[in-house]
């Protein structure tokens, strides 16, 4: 007897990561009813230590909550100048065809979603705000705030907190023990607010998400006529099954989302649904970003929580270089596996004896940057423009501070451009140089929305998570303002459901 049948809804969702979780949120506040399907399942423990685990320990299966179960919750807003087009060393930054103010409210609500701790001192860039941080700043720690005082009175630089999604509240009961291991591994304590905890486990509580996990999408469904998506067509436990609903929303990442996009592909839509533009795989942008360590001998003996602080003194230009330049950023204590024999000591050495930093500065988009698509995946054919001269001044000012504050320095000259990538379906006026609109919705395909880091226009410099989320919000809100379901039509949706799948941890 066949488990699975179609089922009807106001929307479905395709991913479980921050767009799509916080979109199906989104639309669940307002009383729309969506189904949201993943190929991943939760992941579970499997016992009751609470030692965070590294993502090589899952191997490459994906989890309900995407990336951000592994992600090192850093969730900064925009700055006001990244929405504008920005000259480059090596091009020009795209504008967006919104602004920082459209955005502005959904970042407000996004954070309060996140519980982003924050603070706008000693950061001239940090973006105008509606409200106050919904929480206080993460403290630095032992000799993250040693080496913070020494760069503020030593090399006479501004240093600020780098916003963070975590439960922490010592006084109430937060489940955060700022513990050493964040970057790249799962949280068993749910500490680290990732958007399975945020967004979709909220939104499942509302009664108006059902979340079916181990279910690939086949394809996006449209009308004959090409004009309008009516669903999606999922495989879960081996069986075929039509998801129906006028608004279809993907949010499988920057390369997931354009390869569904192809494989939806009909005879109105040859080259994939939403690329009559042809830019679909296209206009890749990413972050260019390599490490910087400040030597301090056993510094790691004793563990602790190195990722809070930041230095946003050379965003928008250096002293000695025109252009956007980039932040300083630190990084989480993130073990040496997977590397082989031959570098593995080294590592484990330079590791337990420094402070961890990464500098990162933007890799811009072009119209030959992004991927092959085939129905199979996607293969990158061109990686984002570097802007290499940029890259190496930060570097170059990254260690200057360090040592006028004390430390030495070692900045291994390696960098890649792949980092929080975006574009690859991204959002335009120009229905001939985009794939979505303002709204984010396909300029081909009405009913049809991108909700994730793939319609991003760039990525600033600073981490595209919140950013990401806060336009979940907005598109949600933009699409409950047009597409209020009638009571009638409710009941018959909630009769079509299947009961939610568990999302809770097992330990």
């Amino acid at each position: 007897m066949a488990q699975n049948k179609d089922l009807s809804c106001d929307a479905v969702v395709v991913g479980t990561g921050l767009g799509g979780s916080t979109f199906a949120y989104g639309l669940s506040r307002r009383g729309l009813s969506v189904v949201v399907i993943d190929e991943g399942e939760p992941i579970r423990h499997g016992s009751s230590d609470l030692t965070p685990v590294h993502v090589d320990t899952f191997g490459e299966k994906p989890a309900i909550g995407g990336l951000t179960k592994y992600y090192g919750a850093s969730m900064y807003r925009l700055r006001e100048s990244d929405f504008q087009q920005v000259e480059m060393e090596a091009g020009v930054s795209p504008g967006w065809p919104i602004s920082y103010a459209d955005l502005e409210p959904y970042y407000a609500e996004a954070e309060r979603l996140y519980k982003v701790h924050g603070s706008s001192e000693n950061d001239a860039t940090e973006p105008t705000r509606s409200g106050p941080w919904p929480h206080e700043p993460i403290p630095h720690q032992g000799p993250v705030r040693e080496l913070v005082d020494r760069l503020t009175t030593r090399a006479k630089v501004q240093v600020s907190h780098i916003p963070r999604a975590l439960d922490y509240d010592p006084l109430r009961g937060g489940r955060c023990v700022l513990c050493q291991h964040c970057d790249a591994y799962f949280c068993p304590r749910d500490a680290k607010i990732d958007a399975e905890l945020a967004a979709l486990r909220p939104a499942v509580r509302s009664g108006f998400v059902k979340v079916l996990d181990g279910t690939s999408c086949q394809r996006v469904l449209t009308t004959p006529d090409g004009k309008r998506a009516i669903g999606v067509r999922v495989k879960r436990a081996g069986e075929e099954f039509t998801i129906h609903a006028p608004i279809v929303a993907v949010g499988g990442g920057v390369m997931g989302t354009p390869v569904l996009l192809w494989r939806s592909r009909t005879d109105r839509h040859p080259k994939g649904l939403a690329n009559s533009s042809g830019t679909l795989g296209r206009n890749f942008a990413a972050h260019t970003q390599g490490w910087v360590f400040a030597l301090k001998p056993a510094v790691q003996k004793t563990p602790f929580h190195q990722k809070t602080f930041a230095i946003h003194a050379f965003y928008e230009s250096a002293p000695d270089w025109p252009y956007p330049t980039g932040v300083i950023q630190a990084a989480g204590y993130i073990q040496p596996l997977g590397m082989s024999r031959r570098y593995r000591y080294f590592a484990r050495a330079l590791l337990y004896n420094s402070l961890h930093m990464f500098v990162m500065t933007e890799g811009i988009a072009s119209k030959m940057t992004g991927f092959h698509l085939s129905d199979s995946g996607a293969t990158l054919f061109n990686a984002p423009v570097q802007n290499v001269k940029t890259f190496r001044k930060l570097r170059r000012h990254a260690k200057a501070l360090l040592r006028s504050a004390g430390y030495p320095v070692f900045a291994p000259p390696v960098f890649d451009t792949r980092w929080h990538g975006v574009g690859t379906a991204r959002m335009g006026v120009d229905p001939a140089t985009s794939v979505v609109d303002a709204s984010c919705r396909s300029h081909d395909v009405e009913g049809l929305y991108v909700v994730d880091a793939s319609a991003l226009t760039s990525p600033g410099a600073v981490n595209t998570g919140l950013t990401i989320a806060a336009n979940a919000l907005r598109v949600a809100a933009h699409i409950a303002d047009r597409s209020q379901p009638s009571a009638a039509r409710r009941e018959e949706i909630g009769r079509s459901f299947v009961a939610p799948v568990a999302i809770t941890v097992r330990r």
